[in-house]
């Protein structure tokens, strides 16, 4: 998949806002290439949300500028060069750049392209070791659980797919701790997070007979608790998972007129061309974008193409 012919000194990218799947695949590639002897750094144009920060190689992360020569430059789970942040011109720039990804909208920027429609980048990345006969280990191992777990929603969302399973049960051979891991993911919140969910959900809105939830998140809410925008992460589940919703919204004011949109739908919806269309991306059931305007006129936008995604069902 990868020719590491000659290669001594690589330069890895993740996208803006990074989740599990992001960090997972970037720093399992980085302990597995580690491995070969090549040197790795790290780049992740924002902050590491505190959630994750337990993953193997995440303090090694950085976010400055590269002031090194590297012989190959690649990027995971980013479906678009502009998810790069700031690196993206000196990523393009490069002679020898790879892209591995699963997203199907993604725009194949790099002079090699690994894409694959599979559950996670974690699970492509798996595939990437092994093809270069890498000996896994517990802490790679643990990074691409991370990955394919929180991508696949607890291997609960439609992208959960056989192979998901196969990768899984290949990588829990190794020393991680389940039930812990499950804890710190899916379980445990601050109690700052649970009264800023139930502000969400007492001033959650519904549109198009109730089949649309949105839920709005500015910045005097996240101050209110004193949360960041990273501490928003699963908040959209609570619009998505009620009964009869079929398109999910979240909202999040990330600066005065710029939000962060996560969009999630049930039985096929399409929502992934809706946040193609604001710039954004993901897959077919869930998506998202960043988008400017004022806030009324924003959620108007928004609302309006999700009732139009919902007369195609």
């Amino acid at each position: 998949m990868i020719n590491l012919k000659g290669t001594k000194k690589i330069a890895l990218f993740t996208h803006i806002r990074p989740d599990g799947d992001a960090l997972g695949s970037m720093n399992g590639l980085a302990l597995a290439l580690r491995k070969k002897g090549i040197e790795v750094d790290c780049y992740c144009d924002s902050e590491i949300p505190s959630l994750l920060s337990f993953l193997p190689n995440a303090g090694s992360i950085q976010n400055g500028a590269l002031n090194n020569y590297y012989d190959m430059m690649i990027s995971v789970d980013c479906a678009d060069e502009f998810r790069l942040g700031k690196y993206k011109d000196i990523y393009l720039k490069h002679a020898n750049t790879v892209n591995i990804d699963h997203h199907m909208t993604n725009t194949s920027y790099a002079k090699h392209n690994i894409i694959k429609n599979l559950s996670s980048s974690c699970e492509l990345v798996f595939e990437v070791i092994k093809s270069l006969n890498i000996k896994m280990d517990d802490e790679i191992a643990l990074n691409l659980y991370v990955g394919t777990v929180t991508d696949t929603g607890h291997f609960t969302q439609a992208n959960t797919t056989s192979g998901a399973h196969l990768a899984a049960a290949e990588l829990i051979k190794y020393n991680i701790d389940i039930e812990d891991l499950s804890q710190k993911l899916f379980k445990e919140i601050s109690k700052e997070k649970l009264m800023l969910i139930k502000d969400c959900i007492t001033y959650m809105r519904f549109f198009s007979l109730d089949r649309i939830s949105f839920i709005g998140i500015n910045q005097d809410m996240l101050q209110k608790y004193n949360l960041d925008i990273n501490e928003t992460e699963g908040i959209i589940n609570y619009a998505i998972n009620i009964q009869g919703v079929m398109i999910g919204i979240c909202l999040t004011e990330s600066a005065k007129n710029t939000y962060k949109v996560s969009l999630r739908s049930k039985k096929g919806v399409n929502i992934a061309d809706i946040a193609a269309m604001f710039g954004g991306g993901g897959h077919l059931q869930a998506a998202g974008f960043m988008i400017n305007g004022c806030y009324e006129d924003v959620v108007e936008r928004i609302i309006k193409e999700c009732e139009k995604a919902l007369e195609l069902v």
